[in-house]
Formats: C-alpha cells, sequence, structure tokens
C-alpha cells in the first residue's frame, strides 16, 4: 500500500491516498487538488508532479 498525505505537499489538509500504484495516487491526487483545493489542471505543473510523486511512500496501514 502507498500512501500520500495532502499536508506534506504543504496544504492545511487531512486528506490522504491511498492505493497500490504511484499513478493511482497521483490521480487521487489531482482530484483532491481540483474538487477541495480549487486548483485547475493547468496549476498541477511538471514541478509540482515531481515533488508529489517523490512524496509517496509506503504505509503498512
Amino acid at each position: 500500500m502507498l500512501k500520500l498525505k495532502c499536508k506534506d505537499v504543504g496544504f492545511k489538509c487531512g486528506f490522504v491516498a491511498k492505493g497500490k500504484t504511484e499513478d493511482e495516487i497521483m490521480q487521487k491526487a489531482a482530484e483532491h487538488a481540483m474538487k477541495d483545493h480549487g486548483m485547475k489542471p493547468e496549476d498541477i505543473t511538471p514541478e509540482m508532479k515531481e515533488k508529489i510523486r517523490s512524496l509517496i511512500h509506503k504505509s503498512w496501514f
């Protein structure tokens, strides 16, 4: 299981994306960013994607 915490990206937010693959986490994170933080697809730059991908980590629960 992989996990990404929205607060690790820099938002004051309790959202946690969990999934089996990095791509699954990235999709969940993008959907969350647009829905809950008002971001648009063009706001999610390649640099931001790279940073977010680097923050995904293994989780035992």
